[in-house]
């Protein structure tokens, strides 16, 4: 056994899962932060050419990521 999560009704009705998750506010709240993420790394790169470090949408999925794992 599971404990419970946010996702689980997402899936409780499989049929409908991509709209369940597209609405919830969770799922947004990562995306948001994605993009958010993203942006700010693009700004970084552009400012600092020759540093080394992640690329944008590696910061995009990490901040994905931890949203949706706190929750």
């Amino acid at each position: 056994m599971l404990p419970p999560h946010w996702l689980d009704s997402v899936f409780e009705n499989i049929a409908n899962c991509e709209t369940k998750i597209s609405e919830n506010s969770h799922f947004k709240e990562a995306i948001s932060e994605a993009k958010s993420a993203h942006k700010e790394a693009v700004d970084f790169q552009k400012k600092n050419p020759g540093m080394i470090g992640p690329s944008p949408a590696q910061k995009a999925r990490q901040a994905f990521l931890e949203i949706m794992d706190a929750s």
